[in-house]
């Protein structure tokens, strides 16, 4: 799982290591705030998209069951339950998620989150010197 260094130099005052840990630190929120400060390290901006993405997707998709979850109050008790016990399912797949991204950049890997690393390397590639998508080995 791990990868070949980029060929340019990150543009941030931060290790690539730091800087991708950084990306996924805060969600969906550092991903984009990554992805629009480093314009030079393609690992650092996939990592940073990767965040955006999958974290982003989430976040939508909870708050998407959260609010069919209010208006259930005034249908049935049971779609109430129903969607914040699938949200917070949700909730608790991205904080693994984020665990495990977290772990695999502290040791050097890239984890290729499943439907999400091919749209990640395609964002990253925007904008950013051309470079091979991110591999997991």
């Amino acid at each position: 799982m791990t990868t070949a260094p980029s060929a340019a130099a990150p543009s941030l005052p931060l290790s690539r290591r730091n800087a991708s840990l950084l990306a996924y630190a805060a969600g969906w929120i550092s991903g984009l705030l990554l992805l629009t400060l480093e314009a030079q390290d393609r690992e650092v901006r996939w990592h940073a998209a990767q965040s955006l993405l999958g974290f982003g997707l989430l976040t939508l998709l909870a708050s998407l069951l959260l609010g069919v979850a209010a208006g259930g109050l005034f249908v049935s008790i049971g779609i109430f339950r129903a969607c914040v016990w699938a949200a917070q399912g949700v909730i608790a797949a991205g904080f693994v998620l984020w665990a495990w991204s977290m772990l695999q950049v502290l040791r050097g890997r890239v984890f290729r989150w499943p439907l999400i690393a091919s749209r990640a390397d395609r964002l990253a590639a925007l904008g950013a010197p051309g470079a091979a998508p991110l591999r997991s080995h």
